[in-house]
């Protein structure tokens, strides 16, 4: 038995031997017009937390937020990212202190306690980073990450970030309310974003490793001190929120030959021409001569100039591959899936700004139960990337994009109607832009917005569009909404459903009221606006996923097929004011069976070809074939002879007399049958 006893001791031992020591990180959310912020740093926290950096006791890295002051220049530089990581905590306050992963009290007691007591556990990991500044400011992050060769964990969605921190930033005089000048460990960058990679666990004593590059603007290095700058690296379960190691490197300037790429559209809508920038800088005595450029990493070199262009006329996610030399060093940079092509599977973007982790059993009821669409086919555009949440579980749902970035406009002009359901928290609001949408909706596109916390999003713009009057501040939706239409219902509000503004609409407005807050005032919680050659712009007050999900689904349904029909934009201005460029619109519908509408534009009097090509360049159809006015012109194409499958549609056209040059515009068709 002792014998035995003896052999599991030196077992165990030998596991502890093999694993990694944890450096515990700091998490802090804070503002530069947080009093209590400036507070808390004064009474102990900048002392005590630049003494345990320094001492190596952890990383520590500071997210600026939004409130109480939404001008914090800190937020500004890096919102998108800061909101994504204030989501993954459902940070609601600051000053906001999590360690490991866990939220602690904001005392200095706590803090010890909890860097301490992490730093007394083992990780399974340990990361190795290699950070580095070339001379035109590009920066490269290699990372290692090692497995613990006894490790035995079962890993769920974890993910590796990286953080550009600024050691310090020092303002002439305080950039918020409180008081404070200079800041420390401020986030400035993650790369790619702030949802980091989800990156493929080594084996057990086995490693993994990956490359990360940022080319800054000429605005961020004009705000930052590049040579400040410190790379902050850490693993974390995203189901857990557990992080299970960190490390922090300052960053060093470089000379290696260094090949860097930047691509003017890394996210639009098919076709989609992506013009290519080189950063490559060749080593200490070398100067880049020489450029290989793969654009979908077939193995085959597409292109040998510096800058060079290129369409990508399908749907996916291209990897780039570029290599350069100077003549005696040469260097290969390849970007996974840095190229991602969209094309439209339904005539309905949703666009989705609920956030999975902060309200799980409200989003997947209010998608589940198809409340925002009816019985209309979607595709979903997910501003916060994959939350883990199933949209194909709806049938409805055609297609689903994981991205954590704003719409393309190109993108929301492969739809005739797009649906944004909007929440103000988490990250969400970051991605609006109000401008974007007025254009779409002027240019003939159907807009739908509902939404809590509705001024931030109905800004300047919008409201004088709309004729806006003004509008509430924050209250609760306690009883339904009421119907301002026959084929509307009453929208019965669950539980809890705050924070909403309504709004009037001033004696001129063109606005149609839809639905009546209930409260005998002038106010109205939705309305509905459409102005000649335009689409339709549709507000609805109130938390969408906090209302009952039948009755939404009933007026939602209602609203699409009675006020969003789409139309192409020919009007009674565009015939007597002719176009500005050739165009060439999407069809519509787009999937179709068996016949669409195909819509474009004539600066002047031209001659014009429209011929259709099956996707192996075969001709089989000339729809339009003559001389055509100026204006916007449309004509159907009826496919019912061809089987399913990507068409491609191409105009060609040339002046009758002056004006403009020639010009040949392609788009590609879905034939669904």
């Amino acid at each position: 038995m002792k014998k035995l006893i003896t052999i599991v001791l030196m077992a165990l031992l030998s596991v502890i031997a093999s694993a990694y020591p944890r450096l515990s990180i700091l998490e802090r959310y804070t503002n530069a017009g947080c009093a209590p912020c400036a507070s808390l740093n004064n009474a102990w926290y900048t002392n005590a937390t630049q003494n345990m950096v320094a001492s190596g006791l952890m990383t520590h890295l500071v997210y600026n937020v939004d409130w109480p002051q939404a001008t914090d220049p800190m937020f500004l530089l890096n919102s998108a990212d800061n909101n994504i990581r204030r989501g993954v905590y459902a940070v609601n306050s600051v000053p906001w202190l999590t360690v490991n992963g866990s939220t602690i009290s904001g005392t200095q007691a706590a803090l010890e306690a909890a860097v301490n007591s992490g730093n007394t556990i083992f990780s399974p990991f340990r990361i190795v980073v290699t950070p580095e500044l070339f001379s035109n400011n590009v920066v490269n992050v290699n990372v290692k990450v090692y497995r613990d060769p006894a490790d035995v964990t079962v890993f769920n969605k974890t993910r590796l970030f990286i953080a550009l921190t600024e050691k310090t930033v020092a303002y002439a005089s305080p950039p918020g309310s409180n008081g404070e000048s200079v800041f420390y460990s401020i986030s400035r960058k993650m790369l790619p974003d702030g949802k980091g990679t989800e990156f493929p666990v080594p084996a057990a004593g086995d490693s993994v490793e990956m490359d990360f590059v940022f080319v800054p603007s000429a605005s961020f290095t004009g705000l930052v001190n590049m040579d400040s700058l410190r790379i902050l690296s850490f693993i974390q379960s995203m189901d857990s929120k557990y992080i299970h190691q960190s490390v922090s490197a300052d960053i060093k300037r470089s000379t290696r030959i260094n090949a860097a790429m930047q691509a003017t559209v890394t996210l639009g809508a098919a076709p989609c021409t992506v013009n290519f920038t080189d950063f490559s800088t060749g080593a200490a005595t070398g100067t880049i001569n020489s450029w290989q450029w793969d654009f979908n990493n077939d193995g085959t070199v597409d292109e040998t100039t510096q800058n060079p262009s290129y369409v990508y006329t399908g749907e996916g996610a291209y990897t780039v591959k570029l290599t350069v030399s100077d003549g005696t060093n040469s260097h290969t940079r390849i970007l996974s899936n840095y190229i991602n092509v969209i094309e439209a599977h339904s005539d309905i973007l949703v666009v989705n700004g609920i956030e999975y982790a902060t309200y799980p059993a409200e989003m997947a009821n209010f998608y589940n139960n198809s409340a925002g669409f009816g019985e209309h086919e979607v595709d979903i555009w997910d501003l916060f990337g994959d939350q883990g949440f199933d949209y194909k579980g709806n049938t409805l749902v055609k297609k689903a994009n994981y991205f954590n970035r704003s719409v393309p406009m190109d993108v929301l002009k492969l739809y005739p109607r797009v649906l944004w359901f909007g929440n103000n928290y988490g990250g969400d609001y970051v991605f609006w832009n109000a401008q974007q949408a007025l254009d779409y909706v002027t240019s003939g596109g159907n807009f739908l917005i509902a939404t809590r916390q509705g001024a931030d999003f109905l800004t300047s713009p919008i409201m004088t569009y709309c004729g806006i009057q003004s509008m509430t501040g924050l209250v609760d939706i306690t009883s339904a909404l009421l119907p301002l239409h026959d084929s509307l219902a009453s929208m019965t509000p669950l539980a809890s459903n705050t924070r909403n503004q309504m709004v009037t609409l001033s004696a001129t407005s063109e606005a149609v009221p839809i639905f009546d807050d209930n409260n005998s005032t002038a106010y109205i919680a939705g309305f509905r606006i459409k102005k000649d050659s335009a689409g339709t712009f549709i507000y609805i007050a109130g938390r969408p996923y906090r209302f009952d999900n039948v009755y939404s689904a009933y007026n939602y349904n209602a609203i699409i097929n009675n006020w969003m029909t789409y139309t192409p934009v020919v009007g009674v201005k565009d015939q007597t004011e002719a176009p500005s460029a050739f165009s060439l619109e999407q069809n519509y519908p787009n999937p179709f069976n068996p016949s669409t509408k195909i819509s474009y534009s004539l600066p002047s009097a031209s001659q014009v070809t429209l011929k259709i090509y099956d996707i192996l360049g075969n001709e089989l159809a000339v729809p339009v074939n003559g001389s055509k006015p100026a204006g916007v012109h449309s004509v159907s194409f009826d496919a019912g002879r061809l089987c399913s499958g990507v068409y491609i549609y191409r105009l060609s056209a040339y002046p009758v007399s002056g004006g403009s040059g020639s010009v040949t515009l392609t788009r590609k068709m879905i034939l669904t049958k």
